[in-house]
């Protein structure tokens, strides 16, 4: 990320857009696969209506500037106490996030993952065939640069529902959310 914000990145500190992004971040979880567009660089900006002093947040690859830290007021933590994590999702998973419990599955960490692009066709490298709650009939996305074992491990995390994560991922543009109630299918290449 550039030391210097651009217009769009410093509108997301205002309360207004943070309300919008909230509200574009509860559509795209009611429509698992439906690609929404973003004002500024989506995990950033998704962070900064997601987040407050209460909230804990992990990233373990310091892809956030420390000048941002301030700015988000989330407590650090690490990888496995995190409710939201920002992962380069072009790395295959390292640790197993937070995953909740019978108890209080609500625990279980989102994960942002920074993809290098996403496509609502068969374009991109790795396509994910995505049906269940919120999805009429299966959609298909495009993913480049989203390593297969993200979602390999993700499928088994929500193997024992309610337990599981949910997944956000964040192009430089667009973002798309697949909760744990997803079913997600690797297609494969394109």
């Amino acid at each position: 990320m550039k030391s210097e914000m651009t217009m769009a990145e410093a509108d997301i500190w205002h309360p207004a857009q943070q309300q919008q992004l909230f509200r574009s971040l509860l559509d795209a979880y009611s429509y698992p696969g439906r690609i929404q567009t973003c004002p500024a660089e989506p995990s950033l900006a998704l962070l900064s209506a997601l987040l407050d002093g209460q909230t804990t947040l992990s990233d373990p690859q310091d892809l956030l500037p420390e000048s941002i830290w301030p700015k988000l007021e989330a407590q650090r933590v690490p990888y496995e106490l995190a409710a939201f994590i920002l992962l380069d999702g072009s790395r295959a998973p390292q640790m197993v996030p937070n995953l909740g419990t019978l108890e209080a599955p609500e625990h279980g960490a989102t994960l942002l993952l920074r993809v290098a692009s996403l496509h609502e066709e068969s374009a991109g490298a790795l396509c994910l065939q995505l049906s269940g709650p919120g999805i009429r009939q299966s959609v298909t996305i495009s993913v480049d640069g989203l390593h297969a074992d993200w979602i390999k491990a993700r499928n088994d995390w929500v193997s024992n529902f309610p337990l599981g994560v949910e997944l956000v991922l964040c192009d430089a543009q667009c973002f798309v959310a697949l909760p744990r109630t997803t079913k997600i299918v690797l297609g494969g290449s394109a």
